[in-house]
Parts: C-alpha cells; structure tokens; sequence
C-alpha cells in the first residue's frame, strides 16, 4: 500500500509514512478502512492506482488525499478515518504501441465512511479517457455482432458518437470497443443518445485513416436510458463509396463541415512547424479525445482544421496523437485569446490563426 496527503511530493510521501505509523500504532481513533476490486475488461486490474479525494474538484485532478496501488488480484484496502471520499482509479497500459491511459469511478461516489468500520465490495471499472473525460455508466451500454460478407468480423472498431457532434468520422466518438474472434462486441455508455457505427480499418489503430481495404457500416441512433444495455443485433460492413470516400480525403477527413480554421504552425525560433497535428477541444484543459484534428503539417506549417459543428473550441498542437506526451514530441496551443479558445460561426472560415509550439524534454 502506498499512501500520502496533501501538498507537495515529497510531504505527500512524508505524510504517508506517518498515516501509516499511526495506524500500526493504533494512535488513531475512528479509522476504518474502504476495501474493493479494480477491474478492466472484466478482469482483475492489479498495479492500478487508487485515489481518494476530500472533494469532487474538477476531473479528480488535485492532490489526492491518499493513494494506494491494486495487488495482483486487482483488490485495494485504504485506511481512512470517518468521512466523505471520491475513489478515483487510473492505469496506464501498453496497447497496440502506444501507451493508453484508463480511469474509472465507484457507482454513487462519494463513499461514506463511519468511523471504526469498513466499507466493502466496492467495484471500481476502468474504461480508456476518452473525449472530455467520459465515464460508463454502471449497467448501461450496447452490444452486438458485427459481421463482413457474412461471416463474423474480428477486430473490427466499434464507435459511439454523440448524437449532436455533427459527424461520424473522425476523433470525435466518446467510446469505443473492438470486437473478438466471434465478431461479438460489448460498449460501455451512459445515459444519453448516440449515434452506433462499426468499421473494419485495414489493419490500423482506431485513430488512424481508413485504408482502402476497410470497410464500414451505417449509423445506428440509440437513445439510451441509464442502467440498460441494447443488443444492436447484426450490424453489417459493407466497402464504404468510394466518390465520398475520395470528397473526404480533399475536405480534411470530413464530407461535410460547419466551419473552417486555417494558419500556421511556427516553432519557438519563428521556423515553420512541420509534422504537427492541430486539435480542437471543446474542454479548456484539452483533456481526453478531441474533436476534430488537422492533417499533419507540411514543410511550409500550413493547416487546414475542418470542425463538424460552430462553437467555442479550445486548439492545440502536437507532433503526435494519442497517449501522454513523450519528450522530443513538439507541443504547443493557440494563444490568441487567454483560454486559448477560438469561437467559431456556422458556415465561418478563420484565417492567419497561429500557434507555437516548443520541444518537450
């Protein structure tokens, strides 16, 4: 078990030693304990970490009151006197060669805890960050098959959009799972009403553009009440057409878009920034997957955002995508307004927009 308090790192751990004494010694009254599982993909997660919050705060992202690590069968104990705790859980894992981040919350956070006593069989799922941080709902989603020509698909995609975003296409979905060797697939959603769609990449990861081998299906509304899961049934792959296929490809990945962002990317020394993708978010701490993102840049820095919606967008830039930044990668925001935000209009074109971009190490 590893643990600490609040405030810098190093009293954290100073703290956490101390916490611990104190329960050895028994000095502390009214301490209990809450106890549980961590899991992902329905099996136990170990080496996961468990955090606890005093308060709800914004993402869980403070400093956590205490904090302690999943043994090998995914289960957790945390010592605690009486109170109100938010359990957050988050994990790091290795997947299709890139590193991707997993977090999950109990059902009915806070938990509470009466002094003296334990709270038991809490049961904490871990789903990949997606999109402004979105969580599953416990017992609520779809699942299905997905079939090519007839016969199961494995490994296919399976994406759910909102149903306002405005487009199927692109980083924009808020979750997504991948189907198994008998083309059966299991999405974890919450309340609300998305838009289904399966697609057969080619053989790339679910962020990367279609290879002409890939196939795709239509869209499925689902309105979603919480607690249910949908069996969607059947959902078939079919070549997507090529004519939109190739409108796509010239408009930026996307058939259609409500507006437009244009510029440059420059690096710290003025020099244009090649390699660099452009991101739209619509969270200001431009956390989780966002909306829309540029075609990597060129040699002359040039971008073309295309955005499926009007809005208020928060825009980014990285040398690459998915999973945290690594050093060397070139990063940067825009930095015209002080939120980094940039309001767009329906049918509207921005011009001249600019960002720079430093080299992490």
């Amino acid at each position: 078990m590893t643990c600490g308090t609040a405030g810098r790192r190093a009293g954290w751990w100073i703290a956490a030693g101390c916490l611990a004494l104190l329960l050895a010694a028994g000095c502390s009254r009214g301490q209990g304990a809450l106890e549980g599982k961590v899991v992902m993909d329905g099996a136990p997660a170990p080496a996961a970490e468990v955090q606890v919050f005093v308060k709800a705060g914004a993402e869980r992202s403070g400093t956590p009151f205490l904090t302690g690590s999943t043994r090998d069968d995914g289960s957790f104990t945390l010592p605690l006197p009486a109170g109100n705790y938010y359990l957050v859980a988050r994990k790091t894992v290795l997947r299709d060669g890139r590193d991707r981040a997993y977090k999950g919350e109990p059902p009915g956070n806070p938990v509470t805890l009466q002094g003296g006593e334990s709270v038991r069989g809490i049961v904490i799922r871990l789903s990949e960050m997606s999109s402004g941080g979105f969580l599953p709902q416990e017992g609520t989603g779809v699942k299905g098959i997905v079939v090519s020509g007839g016969k199961p698909a494995r490994d296919a995609y399976v994406y759910a959009y909102p149903d306002n975003v405005g487009t199927l296409r692109g980083p924009s979905y808020v979750a997504f799972a991948r189907t198994g060797e008998d083309g059966r697939f299991a999405l974890a959603l919450r309340e609300g009403t998305f838009r289904v769609v399966a697609r057969d990449k080619g053989g790339e990861n679910e962020t990367g553009v279609m290879t002409g081998e890939g196939k795709t299906s239509e869209g499925i509304l689902v309105p979603l009440p919480g607690g249910t899961t949908r069996d969607l049934g059947e959902i078939s792959l079919r070549p997507p057409d090529e004519a939109k296929r190739l409108r796509r490809a010239e408009g930026g990945g996307q058939e259609k878009a409500a507006a437009e962002v244009r510029g440059i990317v420059l690096r710290d020394d003025g020099t244009p920034g090649a390699g660099v993708y452009v991101m739209a978010y619509g969270d200001h701490r431009m956390i989780g997957r966002p909306f829309a993102i540029s075609g990597r840049t060129g040699a002359d820095g040039a971008f073309t955002l295309r955005l499926p919606k009007a809005g208020k967008y928060y825009l980014g830039a990285r040398s690459e995508y998915g999973g945290p930044v690594s050093p060397g990668e070139w990063v940067g925001t825009y930095d015209g307004s002080p939120d980094h935000g940039l309001e767009v209009r329906e049918g509207a074109r921005r011009e001249d927009v600019r960002i720079r971009v430093v080299e992490k190490w």
